[in-house]
């Protein structure tokens, strides 16, 4: 598959169809950054989500030192923001590669020459096998690897891939998962069933052991980290006898885990591997860390809400959310121009920060006003009676949950620490 280039993606006709371009529009991607544009001026058409380049910047490099300070790698999963133009500052800031959640989302990656992709499910799909194999065969440094759970589904790869040429076997990595979670082997011996088949299979190789352990818990409780602990502790049991089976078929092997989270958990209880005879890799695979947010990692987040305070490391959000007021029908409460087709609120609802006025004036501190509800494109905002919120102000809003941000809009516009428009980022979900 011909690689497309980020060059040839800024060639690309951005105008009015984009959220967030001046109606009339029309320019190439490249070419945003040259227009003067500041948000909170009023020169976009709103709603609109942005991006901050200052905590961009930030959290590459955050992330980047934690990973290397305990000896883990990074492999950011890419539903997240699914922007080529993001994987490519993670992988230039030292991701060892990407992390997709289907085959559509790897062939975006890959058709952006991405050349190393954990795909974080049970690869079920003939034409999806097909596919892997015809990029293994075009490119014998390409890296797939997708999980596997199901001696049955071990058995439909291998029969898929006996009509298919590739080269050497296609590895693959042993799915655990929890009681009333999602997929996953949920016993011993349930996962050591499924390390025999793939070491019978003529086609996979097993490369390792993965686990999400976001479906453990939801909390940030003493309780709650030793549930995660305690299945950690299942997981190095598992990767244990795996390899005292002889089952692996790869060095180094792989173990990975790690959403945005608990990824503190994660290389204290998976990072250590001395009492085995073969060399063992952490992958960490957090993908909100890049905009984090003002609600959920804001609040779970190791290098946030959760930092201790001996660490010099820490997250910024990224994200922001900006609309216009369109009315104000009661004194308290505040219409504004954007909804659930424009906002995430899967998690929690916006949070508003401040407005800037129309006319130019003073800019309005919003801390005391709440988002109680949302429709498709209206948001009510409850607010003291007296704020000086007029209708055509610009709100800017918090949000929570960046993997339901990107996903409502095909271009982020990219901003100053001055709300000037520098560069802006496609998505394609």
């Amino acid at each position: 598959m011909p690689h497309l280039s980020l060059t040839e993606l800024g060639r690309s006709t951005i105008d009015h169809r984009y959220k967030g371009i001046p109606l009339g529009t029309e320019l190439r991607l490249s070419e945003i950054g040259a227009q003067g544009w500041n948000v909170a001026r009023g020169d976009l058409s709103l709603p609109v989500t942005t991006l901050r380049q200052s905590a961009l910047d930030n959290n590459l490099v955050a992330m980047a030192q934690y990973c290397a300070r305990h000896g883990a790698l990074l492999a950011p999963h890419g539903k997240t923001t699914m922007a080529p133009q993001l994987f490519e500052r993670q992988l230039a800031a030292g991701a060892w590669g990407m992390t997709a959640a289907t085959p559509s989302q790897a062939a975006v990656m890959r058709k952006f020459g991405v050349g190393r992709i954990i795909l974080a499910n049970q690869l079920v799909e003939p034409d999806a096998w097909r596919w892997v194999a015809e990029q293994r065969e075009a490119d014998d440094s390409f890296e797939f690897f997708s999980l596997v759970d199901d001696p049955g589904a071990i058995a439909g790869a291998d029969q898929v891939l006996d009509t298919v040429t590739h080269r050497g076997k296609l590895p693959v990595l042993l799915e655990i998962g929890v009681d009333g979670g999602r997929a996953g082997a949920r016993t011993t011996e349930q996962a050591l069933a499924v390390a025999r088949a793939v070491a019978a299979s003529r086609h996979l190789v097993l490369a390792g052991v993965e686990i999400y352990e976001g479906l453990i818990t939801g909390g940030i409780s003493p309780e709650d980290m030793q549930a995660i602990d305690k299945v950690f502790g299942q997981i190095r049991d598992v990767v244990t006898q795996i390899a005292a089976e002889k089952l692996f078929g790869t060095e180094p092997i792989t173990v990975t885990a790690g959403g945005s989270a608990y990824f503190d958990r994660v290389v204290a209880q998976l990072g250590n591997w001395e009492h085995l005879d073969i060399p063992v890799r952490l992958i960490v695979r957090s993908g909100c860390y890049l905009t984090h947010d003002l609600g959920k990692y804001h609040h779970m987040s190791p290098l946030d809400g959760r930092r201790d305070a001996n660490e010099p490391l820490h997250l910024e959000n990224a994200l922001h959310g900006w609309a216009r007021v369109l009315s104000r029908p009661e004194p308290g409460l505040a219409i504004l121009g954007a909804g659930k087709r424009d906002l995430p609120y899967d998690v929690s609802l916006p949070v508003p920060l401040q407005a800037h006025p129309a006319d130019g004036s003073r800019t309005v501190d919003l801390s005391a006003a709440h988002i109680h509800k949302m429709m498709d494109q209206h948001a009510h905002l409850t607010l003291p009676a007296d704020t000086p919120l007029r209708p055509g102000d610009i709100v800017v809003l918090g949000m929570s949950h960046p993997c339901t941000a990107f996903d409502k809009t095909r271009l982020l516009p990219i901003i100053d620490d001055d709300d000037n428009v520098i560069d802006a980022v496609m998505t394609f979900f």
